[in-house]
Formats: C-alpha cells, structure tokens, sequence
C-alpha cells in the first residue's frame, strides 16, 4: 500500500469511530444526553469578598550594629537615644608616659537638622557590633568634661547661621578630660567605650547623622596631641546606635525592631471555594514612613522598603527560626511614595481553605530588619484599614436541570 492510500484508510477509520461514537446514546457527548437534562451543568459564579483583619504590632528585641552609619536624636517617631564608641586602645603603649597636651573626640557628621545637645559618658562594660541592644547599657552618669569641669554638654551640629547666610560649619570636634584619657591609654582606667546620649529631647528636627567605623574611612576618633608633639589618632573598632520606637500606629519599623501581626476570619468563605486570587491589602501614610535618612541617599542607598510577609507554623507568631514560619510573599515598596499595598497572599489562603495550613495569621516585617532602620506607616480604620480581598469561584453544580 503506497503512502497516499495509507493516509486515505487512517483518515476514514477516524471518521468511523467519530460518528460511531456521536450515535452512540450511552456517549457522555451524545444530543441524547445533553437534551434531556442529565448533564445539566450551571456555571459556578465568582465573587469578590472583603474581610477585616486585626493589626496587632509585635515588639523585636532586636537593633542594628553593623551599619556604615550612626545617629543621635529623632525623625519620624525612631528616638536614636544613644551612640555607642570603643576606641582601638591597642597601639596606646607606645605612647606610656607621654604627657598629653590635648584630647579630642572627633565625630565625622555627614548631616545634623539642625543640632543635638549631648554629654559623653563611660561606659561600665563591653559591647560589640554583633550584639542586638535595644536599651542604653550601663554608663556612669557623671559625664566626661572638656577644659573645665562644668563643661559637659555639647553641641554637635553641621549647619550654622553666619551672618543671616547658612553656610556649612562641622562642629564634630570636642575636647575631652585629658586625665581620664591618659588612664585609658595607660591601662590604669579601664575603657569600656563611651555613650553620647542626649543632654535633653531633641524637637523634631534635632537629628544628626555621622559615619561609623563600618564605613571605612573617617570614622570616629580619639585625638591626643601630647606635649613634645607627638599625636596620635585611636579609631573606632565597635560603634552603635541605640534606637527604640514607641509609636501607637499600626506601624513596621526595621532595626528597632517592629513587626505588624494580621488575623483574620475564613469561617465565612464557603469549603468548596476555587480561590483564584487574593491580597493583603495596606494603605501607608506616607508622610509618616522613613525609607532612608539624607546620609544613606548620599551613600547610595535607595528609600525601598523592602518586606517578608510570613505564616507562623506555630504560636509562636515571631517565627524565631526558618522552621517556625512560612515565607508567604517577598516584596518591596516606597514607603514615603506609594499609595496602596496589595501583596498577593493566593496560594496561603487555598491552602487554609482546603484544610492544608491551619490560619495562624499573617507577619509582616522589614526584610533587612537586622541592618537597616526603615519604618512604614498604614492607615488603621475607616475605608483604609488593612483587609484581605479575596476572589473565588463557586464550582459548577452537577445537579439536574431546574
């Protein structure tokens, strides 16, 4: 049989079975079946629903010690209460028994709006870049004077009025006790570090910004000149921003840190809903978010802020390890820009549904809490409160026809 005649019977015996099977009545498919109603199949209808959920911000015992910057005052409700300095004494003994002429703490500020008045204080004990502190340590609260003993309190600032023109005038440069200085550097005082703490609540504009030693040039400094001119300069090798946040918003706030807890009721979503999509829903106010300070724009940094939306697997609702929680969704936003948040939540919702996962709740967080202060704020009521919009199909009804 040639090839043409080959394709000619495979063509005609589709053909046959095609019609046998249209004649047949017992066919699923036959005209039969469909005209008289035993496969009277309805269309399921989609619906859109809108469901509350419950803000409930969660307190993190957590701060930022690796940052290339630090800073003293407050901005957008973050109190940076405290900055956190230990000089590198190691080299000091090769200046032992030197007389020290003068001793200064430099502070290499990038921005200050406009001043913090602030005291230096000894710290009682150690720290270091890779702890989480979240409360200023123990200090001694007699500060360490300049040239005279009532010389305690600081201004530190970057701008300065001269002759009704602003013009750009460091002030980073202080004196300190030089006897106390003269024991850290020969090992009779003990030098824990020291904590430049407010000398009163800035207003809302006293806020400064300065480099830390993870920058890796200019940063904070111990000066001594001594008295055969001599100098020598002591760097930072550990520095902190002690900074805590107090607001009753429905607020998240990296680094401090603060996370926002979503509950929520499905009772009311019918067991054999198709879920074809479905968000979490947040408004931000914009005007009260903090993407990134004047410094880290300078530094290249974006205002992006960048969040981690998880299920807790337990009741433990921080998911303190990866096995504790489920990533849910990974995304970003401006906080100082943006208007309306929908972070797709389908396939945790389906699940909850379905009877996969239990509903423990939603988590959000900043994704780079442990590295950088960021903070986005939401509304929480009226027609902006945070809610979960789901769409979801009924399935068709295999019922007889009405």
């Amino acid at each position: 049989m040639n090839l043409r005649a080959s394709i000619g019977f495979f063509i005609a015996g589709l053909l046959a079975v095609a019609f046998a099977c249209s004649s047949d009545p017992e066919a699923p498919v036959s005209k039969k079946f469909l005209d008289d109603g035993s496969f009277g199949v309805k269309a399921g209808e989609t619906y859109r629903v809108v469901i509350p959920v419950a803000a409930t911000p969660l307190r993190v015992p957590l701060g930022v010690g690796t940052s290339p910057l630090l800073w003293l005052g407050e901005t957008q409700g973050i109190r940076y209460g405290a900055i956190l300095i230990h000089f590198n004494l190691s080299s000091a003994s090769g200046y032992a028994g030197k007389t020290i002429a003068s001793a200064r703490l430099r502070l290499p500020i990038q921005a200050a709006r406009p001043a913090v008045t602030a005291t230096f204080h000894e710290l009682e004990g150690n720290f270091t870049d890779a702890d989480s502190i979240s409360a200023i340590p123990p200090y001694d609260p007699l500060a360490i004077a300049g040239e005279s003993p009532g010389d305690v309190e600081r201004r530190i600032a970057y701008d300065t009025l001269v002759n009704d023109t602003l013009r750009s005038k460091i002030n980073g440069s202080f004196l300190l006790d030089r006897t106390i200085v003269s024991e850290w550097l020969s090992g009779a005082r003990d030098h824990h570090g020291i904590a430049i703490i407010w000398a009163e609540d800035p207003t809302s504009v006293g806020f400064l910004e300065m480099n830390a030693h993870e920058r890796g040039s200019d940063p904070p400094a111990l000066r001594v000149k001594f008295a055969d001119g001599d100098s020598a300069s002591f760097g930072a090798d550990a520095d902190y921003t002690v900074a805590t946040f107090g607001g009753g918003g429905l607020d998240c706030v990296g680094g401090v840190a603060r996370r926002l807890y979503f509950g929520f009721d499905l009772s009311g979503l019918p067991a054999r809903a198709m879920v074809h999509g479905s968000f979490l829903v947040l408004k931000t106010v914009t005007d009260e978010g903090l993407g990134a300070t004047s410094a880290e724009l300078a530094l290249g940094y974006t205002s992006s802020f960048y969040y981690y939306l998880y299920a807790p697997k337990t009741a433990d609702t921080l998911g303190r390890g990866a096995d504790t929680k489920v990533t849910v969704y990974l995304g970003f936003f401006d906080p100082v820009a943006a208007d309306t948040i929908s972070i797709p939540i389908g396939g945790y919702i389906r699940d909850i549904v379905v009877g996969a996962r239990p509903n423990r709740g939603l988590v959000l967080q900043s994704n780079v809490e442990g590295s950088r202060i960021q903070k986005a704020a939401f509304h929480s009521s009226g027609d902006d409160a945070p809610r979960i919009e789901i769409i979801y199909t009924m399935p068709a009804d295999f019922g007889s026809t009405p």
